[in-house]
Order: structure tokens, then sequence, then C-alpha cells
């Protein structure tokens, strides 16, 4: 083997150990839709909807709802989807008008865990 083709075959596999080494930041479940939007204003909801990149451990995940006042807002029973990937999260009293903050905490599946935070603004009910 020539010396050129050497050094391409080694930079093939390093290439290729650095693509493999960068899969595992893809397992992170991390946030990507949730009802009511982030930074959205509108009508209050009944519940939340948090839709996350990879299927999460729901006895592991975690949401807290904080009101205009800073009150922390009761929640209900979380359900998960059968995909394991989205969460709601009834709210068990009627919003007032106001900005609300959603801090969650999520454990992936494959024991990555990822955190937020996200606010939407209630107007009227």
């Amino acid at each position: 083997m020539t010396s050129i083709r050497k050094i391409v075959a080694s930079m093939c596999l390093a290439g290729n150990f650095v693509l493999q080494m960068a899969d595992p930041a893809y397992a992170h479940a991390h946030l990507n839709a949730e009802i009511p939007a982030a930074d959205s204003t509108g009508t209050a909801p009944q519940s939340l909807t948090l839709g996350f990149t990879e299927a999460v451990v729901v006895k592991l995940t975690g949401v807290v709802v904080t009101g205009p006042k800073g009150n922390v807002i009761e929640t209900g029973n979380v359900s998960l989807s059968d995909d394991g990937k989205t969460l709601t999260i009834p709210l068990k009293i009627d919003l007032v008008p106001g900005r609300y903050s959603v801090t969650w905490h999520a454990l992936a599946v494959d024991g990555h865990k990822t955190h937020g935070v996200y606010g939407f603004t209630v107007t009227n009910r």
C-alpha cells in the first residue's frame, strides 16, 4: 500500500471513529414540541403536552408549572403515549390570565438526563 493510501485509510478510520462517538449525543430526550407552545399567548389550557425526541421514563420525568404570582400549579397524573415520547399533564385548576413557567426534567430510557424551562401566557379562560 502506498503512503497516500495509508494516510487516506487512516483518515477514514479516524473519521468513522469520531462519527461513532457522536451518536450517543442523539440519545438524549430533548423537548421538541409543547402545547401550549413556548412563548405562545392564548386561552387557558386544560392540560400540557410535552413531546420528546426519545422515549422517557415517566416515573423519573417531571414537570412543575409556576403561575403568574410564583405559585405552583397542581397537576394530575401524567400519562405517556404508546411510543413513550409524549407526556400529557392535566392541570387541576383553571389557569387565570398571566405568564406561566414550565420547568421540566426528563430521563431517557437509555439513562441520559435533560432539563429545561419554557413559558406561555394565558390571556383569558
